[in-house]
């Protein structure tokens, strides 16, 4: 954490209210942040977090309320506008603040280009050279790289080096180590905390509260769109909870979001029982099978009840083993046996007749289709089961399907038919989880389960994964892994290269694990 003066403050705002026809998203909040400071913005998914960002922002119109700048009332009524003023923006959701098909260059310089700062008509080469200038050691692959062909870690630190490239007067970044490594991670709290030092004002947003307690400066708790609490640090985790959830016991219950290694025995997880699975049937056995032609081949199996772990850094092949088994991505080599039976899907929809659900690492550029309401998203995959005798699609079981699934994971909406688009990112994120819960799948193959997605959720997330009949979850965060797994594999170099019991082992010793494997 930065120390600091406090002088005037650099950004405030006064009774900001938005309302939705009869919903108000926010409720009168009121808050400041100084020059150097570094204040974390926290709240369940649906607090109201993503409307006062967009409302500071300019792609959000508040409908009551005052923005001060510099002690100066402003008006930020465009995203150009909001830039214009100094404040910068790095949202949740990237590839919506991306153009995919042109180069990593081109977005880089785009800001800069629509200010005229190039000049009228640059050449490729001064384009290059001054995205090259603004990656400074951000980014290390080559610019000219077309955005689509980015993975979700590269397409983020593009994000941040873009806005850390004007030099802000406000930094607001929501999500923003979502995809990185932890060594990326480390680096970029660094380069925030030198940023409060030169005296920008930073709005930090996460649903991970140890980057909270060991980055912020102090935090502003939102709960159902007013403001709950205002700490300053030193805090702790469990003091940000209480305001959060809106009760101790929740706090008890849920697991601390802490980065430091307590201990397993002291790590507080999701209420859960473990299965004890080791005599059960094996229903997926994969033998052979590579990330990429030129990895080892990986070997492991999935029991009937139980929560299977692949964990391992960024880059590790996770992802890559995973697409192959649901079909995504052609089988590089080897085979996998679903229930006593050769399976190789062609596609998603094979695996997905099969029993196999897949909830894919982009939730939201893979897993929804714009433009579809709440119960189409979530029914989507089973649409046969809403069938009324004529063969066509009944609204009434499709609304009532998806309302018993909104229900169980207390997904926040105005109803099953609402624009799946005016959700917050973690209520999205509960609409495309729980789809499988509606299907019923047999088998819910799932990457990176926890990401963007509020304490209050994750425990709802875990409850898909223990009524799922058996589940193949893979994740870069060692904590997470350990808490919902009964075995943990570890990935490395596109291979499986280790296997632990959670219930044995500490966050420390995996990381060690996963790092030690990885350098190997």
């Amino acid at each position: 954490m930065t120390d600091r003066a406090r002088p005037d403050p650099v950004l405030r705002a006064e009774a900001v209210t938005k309302r939705y026809g009869a919903t108000e998203a926010l409720r009168g909040v009121s808050f400041s942040v100084d020059r150097g400071e570094i204040l974390g913005l926290v709240g369940a998914n649906g607090a109201g977090k993503s409307t006062l960002t967009g409302i500071l922002t300019g792609s959000v119109e508040r409908t009551s309320g005052r923005l001060f700048l510099d002690g100066k009332e402003v008006s930020v009524g465009h995203v150009d506008e909001a830039r214009e003023h100094g404040i910068e923006a790095i949202v949740q959701s990237v590839d919506q603040a991306l153009v995919p098909e042109l180069t990593a260059a081109r977005n880089l310089t785009l800001p800069a280009l629509s200010a005229g700062r190039l000049g009228r008509f640059p050449t490729r080469r001064a384009l290059d050279d001054a995205a090259r200038r603004i990656a400074g050691d951000r980014i290390d692959f080559d610019v000219r790289t077309p955005v689509r062909d980015l993975d979700p870690s590269q397409r983020q630190r593009l994000l941040i080096a873009r806005a850390l490239s004007s030099d802000p007067l406000v930094l607001i970044l929501d999500e923003p180590t979502a995809s990185l490594s932890i060594d990326q991670q480390n680096l970029l709290h660094g380069e925030l905390r030198e940023l409060a030092r030169r005296g920008t004002a930073i709005i930090y947003i996460t649903h991970h509260l140890g980057e909270v307690v060991a980055l912020c400066d102090s935090v502003l708790v939102l709960r159902d769109g007013a403001v709950t609490a205002r700490l300053e640090a030193p805090f702790t985790a469990a003091e940000i909870v209480a305001p959060m959830l809106g009760d101790l016991e929740s706090a008890v219950r849920v697991r601390s979001d802490s980065r430091e290694d307590a201990g397993a025995a002291s790590r507080p997880e999701v209420a859960r029982e473990r299965s004890e699975v080791g005599s059960a049937a094996a229903v997926l056995e994969v033998r052979g099978v590579r990330a990429w032609p030129d990895a080892a081949p990986s070997d492991f199996t999935v029991r009937e009840g139980e929560v299977v772990g692949i964990t391992g850094l960024i880059g590790a092949g996770k992802t890559e083993l995973l697409l192959q088994l649901v079909g995504a991505s052609p089988r590089v080599s080897g085979h996998v046996v679903w229930r006593g039976r050769e399976f190789a899907p062609r596609d998603t929809g094979e695996a997905i007749r099969a029993g196999i659900g897949f909830v894919p690492e982009e939730r939201f550029r893979q897993g929804e289709i714009p433009g579809w309401s709440v119960a189409a998203t979530i029914t989507l995959p089973d649409l046969r089961s809403y069938a009324g005798a004529l063969g066509l699609l009944s609204r009434r079981r499709e609304l009532d399907a998806a309302t018993r699934v909104m229900d169980a994971l207390h997904l926040v909406a105005s109803g099953p038919g609402a624009a799946i688009e005016s959700l917050s990112g973690g209520n999205r994120q509960k609409a495309i989880v729980g789809r499988w819960l509606a299907a019923s799948s047999e088998l819910l193959i799932f990457d990176e389960p926890f990401r963007g997605v509020d304490i209050g959720a994750r425990a709802d997330i875990a409850a898909i994964l223990r009524r799922t009949p058996c589940a193949l979850v893979a994740s870069s965060d060692p904590e997470e892994i350990l808490e919902i797994a009964d075995r943990v594999l570890i990935a490395a170099n596109g291979t499986l290269v280790g296997e632990v019991d959670p219930a044995r082992t500490t966050v420390g010793e995996l990381t060690d694990l996963m790092t030690k494997d990885a350098a190997a």
